[in-house]
């Protein structure tokens, strides 16, 4: 079944961190909860664990209510964004040490076969006469998660566990955990800032905004179709473009007309987008990926139903064979990916060409989605 929260509330002091939060979490997915630093994920988990006390609300392990049940009997393991292990043990005693105290009794052979499973598992099996000092920072994170691992718990909370390693240690153990979940039977919570992280390892992922969970999905749902402006404008590296536009409709053509007096195709009465209003003003969303750079070649050349946008470059990033076009438009800074290196230099004039079937329409006023693409994929609403 996994875990269940009603109606979760948290504050410290007069600080709401929790206002009625609601949560499903399936047994043996991989949860990530994202929001930025602060929003109160580090207090979800704690409560979620029993580490920390809420002030209302119920959290069901497989439909029981955990109220009343200590951390320690509950069958959980956390690791922390700092690397929490014992220093003046090896690695081999610290991944022993949760087992040398548990109150099933593993004698001396099972704690080692366990040992030696674990380490290989997690690829710290040739380090395990060590210290923590005298491993690398990824090595020590991994004895942390080995740690809470080898007790096999149900649950395993980690919160922020990659914020202390460098860039390329992350990108390894993203892929490491990635492999590592989808063979155990652990159903994991994780708590990160960091979009490229929950979209690289999650099956599901929970938006946190205000103290309450937004929306949570499978994650390519909840990538493919943000409900709300938050989630829209933080779930994607680099993340979704909005741009104002008002829907114009007049004999011939359909369009949203941007503040610029660019005009986006928006299709026949019948066609893309019919239930919308014109005159009314929307936010529209488009992901940098479906930014098609027209390299130098007339935008008159733009084909189909494309439009064209024109935008100053404000500086570019290539990483390998991509390229993150920074751009400034209109005053707001957007995004294109390119496959590809880009030459051009900074406050050079490019243009775009961008298929209206792709792209997001939020009310400009709630801020929820209440049209998308044909060419984005869709999935059934809960």
């Amino acid at each position: 079944m996994g875990i269940r929260v009603e109606n979760l509330q948290k504050s410290y002091g007069t600080e709401e961190v929790l206002t009625g939060l609601d949560l499903d979490i399936p047994d043996g997915t991989f949860f990530s909860v994202v929001a930025p630093t602060g929003a109160g994920k580090t207090t979800l988990l704690r409560i979620m664990a029993g580490i920390e006390s809420a002030d209302g609300g119920t959290v069901y392990y497989d439909g029981r209510d955990m109220s009343t049940v200590a951390v320690q009997d509950r069958s959980v393991g956390m690791v922390y964004q700092e690397f929490v292990n014992y220093p003046s043990l090896t690695v081999r005693e610290n991944l022993a040490s949760p087992l040398e105290v548990s109150d099933k009794n593993y004698s001396r052979d099972e704690i080692n076969q366990r040992v030696e499973e674990t380490a290989k598992m997690l690829k710290i099996d040739h380090i395990l006469n060590n210290l923590p000092e005298e491993v690398s920072g990824g090595e020590a994170q991994r004895t942390a998660i080995s740690r809470a691992l080898i007790k096999e718990p149900d649950y395993l909370f980690m919160d922020e566990p990659l914020a202390n390693l460098d860039y390329k240690l992350r990108e390894q153990l993203r892929s490491d955990f990635e492999r590592l979940f989808s063979e155990q039977d652990t159903t994991v919570i994780y708590a990160t800032p960091q979009a490229g992280d929950a979209l690289a390892m999650s099956t599901h992922i929970g938006y946190l905004h205000e103290g309450k969970l937004i929306q949570d999905a499978p994650r390519d749902e909840i990538y493919f179709r943000p409900r709300s402006l938050p989630v829209a404008e933080y779930l994607g590296e680099p993340p979704m473009n909005l741009v104002t536009g008002t829907l114009v409709e007049d004999a011939t053509e359909r369009y949203f007309e941007l503040r610029d007096g660019t005009r986006i195709t928006a299709g026949s009465a019948t066609g893309a987008f019919p239930a919308l209003d014109a005159g009314h003003d929307y936010q529209i969303g488009f992901r940098p990926q479906d930014m098609v750079y027209l390299n130098g070649q007339d935008a008159a050349q733009a084909h189909g139903e494309d439009t064209v946008l024109n935008m100053d470059l404000a500086f570019v990033e290539t990483v390998g064979s991509t390229s993150t076009l920074h751009l400034d438009y209109d005053g707001r800074e957007l995004y294109a990916l390119n496959a590809g290196p880009v030459h051009a230099s900074p406050g050079a004039a490019l243009s775009f060409s961008l298929d209206p079937e792709k792209l997001y329409i939020y009310d400009a006023e709630s801020g929820d989605l209440i049209a998308a693409g044909n060419k984005i994929p869709s999935f059934t609403q809960k």
